[in-house]
């Protein structure tokens, strides 16, 4: 648990850099930066790395760039880490940012993350208390620098690796895979290279040519960039470490957790202005986000899209009070970005349909044999990512303990395709087995399947299998939608429309309606039509409504059918 900072030192803190800020000097004049760098990759008893120095160096080289002072350790012992921080910390005077970066092992304890020196010993099964005492826990890194009197702490812990206590033929000592999620207190800000259960890679193959992790090669470029906030270089890192791991199938996101007030860039500073920006400088500086309010769990379900519609969601629900603005600023910028020019007003019922993703044929049939029995026995045929040359269908009662088992053998295999785990969770929800089925369709959903993401919404939007939550619900749409599901733009439309988890509004749901038309979702057409039908969020006109329920009928939708029938006789 963080220590709290002495009373004093922050209010002495405070009143002289309101005092220079009156007469004209900048804060971050006053203050310094300083860099604590470590990286470690001969260790002497448990598996070595091959990029942790690599990563301090040039991680140390861009910060001295950027302004920083540095305290750089490298392949470092508990006692040679144990004196530099010390160092650090008798160099820290309140008000400055103070910048942590690890590079090494990391391993999970108890739900508490340590970083390992080099000179860690190898530990088994019940020794977790000899790993404790010779390494160092991250949170009681942070608190030692926050305790100085540091403005600003930022701690980005490239750390997520596996097991590195796991050896043949012993008992490894127990521990999750990637570093557990850390609180943020005020003042503080924490990145991790990897998000929870993922494993943060050195390279993506044994001939990758670059020295450095994948996550700070993406990322070095954005270090020296003023006009950044944190999580605006956050959310850049994620993208493209992201794009970087899936190019060899592999899944790893970095997590970010947040604990400053304000936009803040690396240095402690205001970011500098763009200068596409200088029209809305008198903006207000974003508040805090509280945590697991709704605003903030749509716009986590929305910060990676491509998808302009998706920040103009966003916007709407900004203008219409019902959110209170904490991101504006970022989807203004993210639109920015997606339009390739400056924002224009967003529309209020229509939105443009997103950009379709690139062209790709299906996946190849599978060399690995169980991963091909998964496929032929339980295959979706709506899934995209199924080879070519499988149907896909309904599990029958006969094939359901087939393929359970050809699809549990797939799952264990290394990198298996994330189509894997939705089928082995349609192969348990067919056999009755509900437990089983909801974790690897989380685990499915967790890696971005795009129909495991829309099944959890709905399971979730129902309350099947686990208590409702129609906030979490609408994440999981907008996130399928972003997939490529269409029949997830109508379900958020009902979801506004119905007011679950949100305040009603029928505008936005007619919005979603037109962006779903946009796409020939079928599913869409009984909806708008009925939104017609009652003048709910557009003007009442029952020859469109009619006309919509008639192109439905067209396209085979059998609610469709019904409502021409029950409503446009003699039309």
């Amino acid at each position: 648990m963080a220590r709290d900072r002495p009373s004093w030192i922050a209010w002495v803190a405070g009143t002289l850099l309101s005092a220079f800020a009156a007469i004209g000097l900048p804060a971050a004049a006053l203050a310094k930066q300083l860099a604590f760098v470590v990286g470690n990759d001969a260790y002497q008893e448990i598996s070595p790395l091959s990029a942790g120095v690599n990563d301090a160096r040039a991680m140390s080289a861009a910060l001295k760039r950027a302004g920083f002072e540095i305290e750089l350790v490298e392949n470092g012992t508990q006692r040679q880490i144990s004196r530099a921080l010390a160092a650090i910390e008798g160099r820290i005077a309140p008000g400055d940012t103070v910048l942590f970066h690890y590079s090494g092992h990391g391993f999970e304890i108890d739900g508490q993350n340590w970083l390992l020196p080099v000179d860690v010993p190898a530990a088994r099964e019940g020794e977790s208390g000899l790993v404790k005492d010779a390494a160092f826990n991250a949170a009681e890194i942070i608190d030692r620098l926050q305790a100085r009197g540091a403005g600003t702490v930022v701690a980005i812990l490239d750390a997520c690796r596996n097991n590195p206590f796991a050896r043949p033929g012993t008992r490894a000592l127990v521990g999750s895979q990637g570093l557990a999620r850390m609180d943020a207190s005020n003042g503080v800000f924490i990145m991790f290279s990897a998000g929870s259960k993922q494993q943060a890679l050195d390279k993506l193959s044994p001939n990758d040519p670059a020295a450095t992790s994948i996550f700070v090669r993406s990322f070095l470029p954005l270090v020296e960039r003023t006009d950044l906030t944190l999580i605006d270089i956050a959310k850049e890192t994620q993208a493209k470490v992201r794009d970087l791991a899936r190019s060899i199938g592999h899944e790893q996101i970095p997590a970010y957790y947040d604990g400053i007030v304000g936009r803040v860039n690396l240095t402690g500073a205001l970011p500098a202005a763009k200068p596409e920006l200088l029209a809305q400088s008198d903006a207000p500086a974003p508040r805090q986000p509280r945590p697991g309010a709704a605003e903030d769990v749509f716009w986590q379900s929305i910060e990676g899209s491509m998808q302009p519609a998706m920040f103009e969601a966003y916007l709407a629900q900004v203008r219409g009070n019902t959110f209170s603005g904490t991101y504006r600023k970022l989807a203004e910028l993210r639109l920015i970005a997606l339009r390739g020019g400056a924002p224009s007003p967003p529309a209020r019922t229509e939105m443009a349909p997103p950009k379709p993703p690139p062209a790709a044929s299906s996946p190849a049939p599978s060399s690995d044999p169980d991963i091909a029995a998964c496929d032929r026995t339980a295959a979706d045929s709506r899934d995209t990512e199924k080879p070519a040359d499988i149907p896909g269908g309904e599990l029958s009662a006969a094939n359901t303990i087939q393929a359970i088992s050809a699809c549990a053998r797939a799952a264990d295999a290394q990198a298996a395709p994330r189509r894997v785990f939705y089928q082995l969770a349609r192969a348990y929800e067919a056999n009755g087995n509900r437990v089983d089925a909801t974790r690897f369709l989380q685990k499915a959903a967790d890696l971005g399947h795009p129909l495991a993401l829309y099944t959890l919404a709905d399971k979730l939007l129902a309350g099947q299998d686990r208590p409702r939550d129609a906030a979490r619900a609408l994440a999981l749409f907008y996130r399928a939608a972003d997939a490529g599901i269409s029949g997830a733009v109508v379900r958020i439309g009902l979801i506004y429309a119905n007011g679950q988890g949100t305040g009603r509004d029928h505008a936005k749901a007619v919005a979603f309606y037109n962006l779903a038309l946009k796409l020939q979702e079928p599913t869409v057409y009984p909806e708008l039509a009925a939104a017609y039908l009652n003048g709910r969020g557009v003007l009442r006109d029952i020859g469109k409504a009619c006309e919509l329920f008639r192109q439905g009928a067209a396209a085979g939708n059998a609610a469709s059918i019904a409502g021409e029938k029950a409503n446009c006789a003699g039309r």
